[in-house]
């Protein structure tokens, strides 16, 4: 198995297992490519020749029970590891981990809480700009509240029921689905506002977290305009989103507001549906633009 694949089965970046197994002297990078050293051929490394990827190295599957790679799961991880796996960037995941009360923001970096000691964090000092960091145990993944959190921001349904068990809200909501396929479900964003659709809640939780005041639904002056998607006060600024999928009606609506912001020269930005799906690289260079800094 390639180096890749061996860091996939560990669930790790895989740039952190070249620099890993760097360290422990079994592979050493010589012009740009990655050569085996003595060590490394001695625990069975060898070099694979691929049509397609051409000459990679290569390792036998009865490496992945070596000792050396507990010592690997026992490293701590960076906010931004701990952030790929759930296509979070680190600037969020570290807002995320404030909001929870592990960490607090620190002039341009993040010091640790008594809590987030608790729970296996430390505290770490860059060694050029002094700026302190974070780093986290692997299993600080399935803490419930984080667990929670993230099924919030990658988008899953939240029940605002909490008067019912687990069975009966998924049994009830199965039942729902199957009866009304036009039936707007409330998804709680992290602040608490009952969104209307899955992209709606990413917006909110994203603004919520990078601690930008919002109004969700916010209606406008002109009352025939109806409401907004969301209401940035600070800036003046309206955002529209378009999600992949809406009613007919919503979207003749939408471009009359869009069309109400030109003629009344109001700030505005619209989403589209594939900024939805990476707002931590869209959402900062369109909001900078109306005068908001969120890193």
């Amino acid at each position: 198995m390639s180096t890749t694949a061996l860091a996939k089965h560990f669930d790790i970046p895989s740039q952190s297992l070249f620099n890993f197994l760097t360290e422990k002297s079994w592979i050493e990078k010589i012009d740009k490519n990655w050569r085996l050293t003595g060590k490394g051929e001695f625990e069975g490394g060898e070099y694979i020749q691929s049509q397609k990827f051409g000459e990679y190295i290569g390792w036998p599957k009865s490496i992945i029970e070596h000792a050396i790679f507990q010592e690997l799961l026992e490293i701590p991880l960076n906010v931004e590891a701990l952030g790929k796996r759930f296509d979070i960037g680190s600037h969020r995941f570290n807002a995320l981990l404030a909001e929870l009360g592990w960490q607090s923001r620190f002039h341009k970096g993040w010091t640790i809480t008594p809590l987030g000691k608790d729970l296996g964090g430390i505290e770490k000092e860059h060694p050029e700009s002094g700026v302190p960091y974070t780093v986290w145990p692997r299993d600080i993944l399935n803490q419930p509240g984080l667990e929670y959190a993230l099924e919030q921001l990658s988008g899953s349904e939240q029940s605002t029921d909490t008067s019912v068990n687990t069975k009966d809200k998924s049994s009830n909501h199965e039942q729902q689905t199957a009866l009304n396929f036009s039936k707007k479900i409330n998804l709680a964003g992290r602040d608490g506002h009952p969104t209307t659709n899955q992209e709606h809640q990413q917006v909110c939780n994203w603004l919520y977290l990078m601690s930008v005041v919002h109004a969700y639904r916010w209606p406008l002056a002109d009352q025939t305009m109806g409401y907004c998607d969301f209401y940035l006060p600070h800036a003046n600024l309206h955002i529209e989103c378009w999600p992949l999928h809406e009613e007919a009606a919503s979207i003749s609506q939408k471009l009359l507001r869009i069309d109400h912001y030109k003629k009344q020269q109001l700030a505005f930005l619209e989403l589209k549906s594939e900024d939805l799906n990476r707002l931590d690289s869209v959402l900062p260079k369109l909001l900078l633009k109306h005068g908001i800094t969120v890193y």
